[in-house]
């Protein structure tokens, strides 16, 4: 069995489990038990790390669009960071959560209700939160700096054959 094939595997495995957990909401109309998402979280996981590892199934150009993408947020961050007047003398950069709380604070607050309600409290709070209160600028240009060494064009190797 081939990388590809365990790629289209997990992957198949996760929608099935994000499709049979919104059917099942829809039936029920509340909810279910979370372990469906668990999986399809788990499965969306194996994949991605699988697509990533193997050179023969990574999504090169879809990385380098994100790198791309990632390095214009870090741009508008870093501007964001730069052009802001200095209030009560301090300067400094902004967090990701600072800037999510300021343009869409509902959409904070539902990531904590599903991180809380879905993998565990502690996911949210020590984990995320910290990782959220870095400034911007640096989450955004490492995904950039990872998102391009991981889109990076393949070596090739050149082989000449001397004819006689």
């Amino acid at each position: 069995m081939t990388s590809s094939v365990l790629l289209k595997i997990f992957a198949g495995l996760a929608a099935l489990g994000v499709i049979a957990y919104c059917c099942l909401w829809y039936a029920t109309g509340e909810p279910s038990n979370p372990w469906l998402l668990r999986l399809a979280l788990a499965a969306f996981l194996i994949t991605l790390v699988m697509s990533v590892v193997n050179p023969e199934t990574r999504p090169r150009l879809m990385l380098r669009f994100l790198a791309a993408l990632f390095a214009l947020f870090t741009l508008i961050a870093f501007a964001a960071d730069v052009s802001r007047p200095p209030v009560d003398g301090s300067s400094g950069a902004i967090s990701l959560m600072q800037h999510l709380q300021t343009w869409s604070p509902a959409f904070v607050a539902s990531l904590q209700r599903s991180a809380t309600a879905t993998v565990d409290p502690f996911f949210w709070d020590p984990v995320l939160t910290s990782i959220l209160n870095l400034p911007g600028t640096v989450i955004f240009l490492l995904l950039t700096i990872a998102c391009g060494y991981l889109g990076r064009p393949r070596r090739r190797i050149r082989i000449f054959a001397n004819d006689y």
